[in-house]
Protein backbone atom coordinates (compact mmCIF):
# COMPACT_ATOMS: atom_id res chain seq x y z
CA UNK A 1 0.00 0.00 0.00
CA UNK A 2 1.07 3.49 -0.98
CA UNK A 3 1.23 6.56 0.80
CA UNK A 4 2.33 9.89 0.63
CA UNK A 5 3.94 12.35 3.60
CA UNK A 6 3.39 15.73 2.56
CA UNK A 7 6.14 17.29 5.30
CA UNK A 8 6.24 21.03 6.26
CA UNK A 9 8.01 23.05 8.72
CA UNK A 10 5.13 24.76 10.17
CA UNK A 11 2.38 23.35 12.14
CA UNK A 12 0.46 26.07 10.95
CA UNK A 13 0.75 24.94 7.29
CA UNK A 14 0.17 21.33 8.08
CA UNK A 15 -3.62 21.74 9.60
CA UNK A 16 -4.08 24.59 6.33
CA UNK A 17 -3.05 21.51 3.42
CA UNK A 18 -5.05 19.37 5.42
CA UNK A 19 -8.21 21.55 5.45
CA UNK A 20 -7.75 22.52 1.99
CA UNK A 21 -7.50 18.89 0.88
CA UNK A 22 -11.04 18.26 2.86
CA UNK A 23 -12.26 21.06 1.51
CA UNK A 24 -11.79 18.78 -2.24
CA UNK A 25 -12.96 15.48 -0.61
CA UNK A 26 -9.65 13.92 -0.28
CA UNK A 27 -8.84 12.22 3.19
CA UNK A 28 -5.86 13.54 5.37
CA UNK A 29 -4.77 13.52 8.38
CA UNK A 30 -2.38 14.43 10.78
CA UNK A 31 0.75 11.89 11.23
CA UNK A 32 4.42 12.75 13.20
CA UNK A 33 7.39 13.64 10.83
CA UNK A 34 9.12 10.62 9.39
CA UNK A 35 12.39 10.32 12.05
CA UNK A 36 14.47 10.35 9.36
CA UNK A 37 13.80 13.74 8.46
CA UNK A 38 14.43 15.30 12.02
CA UNK A 39 12.74 18.41 10.77
CA UNK A 40 9.78 21.47 11.53
CA UNK A 41 7.37 20.88 14.28
CA UNK A 42 7.25 17.13 13.86
CA UNK A 43 3.59 17.23 12.53
CA UNK A 44 3.18 16.60 8.69
CA UNK A 45 0.07 15.87 6.41
CA UNK A 46 -0.47 12.03 5.39
CA UNK A 47 -2.76 11.00 2.49
CA UNK A 48 -3.61 7.89 0.00
CA UNK A 49 -1.50 7.72 -3.66
CA UNK A 50 -5.34 8.57 -4.95
CA UNK A 51 -5.10 11.95 -4.08
CA UNK A 52 -1.48 12.78 -5.60
CA UNK A 53 -2.47 15.10 -8.50
CA UNK A 54 -4.82 17.07 -6.09
CA UNK A 55 -1.53 17.07 -3.15
CA UNK A 56 1.18 18.64 -5.82
CA UNK A 57 -2.17 20.73 -7.31
CA UNK A 58 -2.23 22.37 -3.69
CA UNK A 59 1.70 22.45 -2.79
CA UNK A 60 2.68 24.23 -6.45
CA UNK A 61 -0.32 26.81 -5.46
CA UNK A 62 2.68 28.00 -3.54
CA UNK A 63 0.09 29.18 -0.42
CA UNK A 64 2.03 27.05 1.89
CA UNK A 65 5.39 29.16 2.42
CA UNK A 66 7.17 26.80 4.62
CA UNK A 67 6.51 23.50 3.02
CA UNK A 68 9.85 20.75 2.87
CA UNK A 69 8.74 17.95 0.95
CA UNK A 70 6.41 14.86 -0.37
CA UNK A 71 7.90 11.36 0.95
CA UNK A 72 6.13 8.04 -0.39
CA UNK A 73 5.69 5.37 2.25
CA UNK A 74 5.30 2.03 0.99
CA UNK A 75 4.92 -1.46 2.48
CA UNK A 76 7.50 -4.44 1.03
CA UNK A 77 6.51 -7.30 2.50
CA UNK A 78 7.66 -7.11 5.96
CA UNK A 79 9.39 -3.98 5.63
CA UNK A 80 8.55 -0.22 4.94
CA UNK A 81 10.04 2.00 2.98
CA UNK A 82 10.34 6.05 2.79
CA UNK A 83 11.55 7.96 -0.39
CA UNK A 84 11.47 11.68 -0.89
CA UNK A 85 10.06 12.88 -4.21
Amino acid sequence: MKKYVAVFRSGTDVQSFIEDMKAKYAYAKTVPTPKQLRLGCGRSAEFNAQFITLAKKLILSGKYSSFYTLVLIEKQGSRTVSMKI
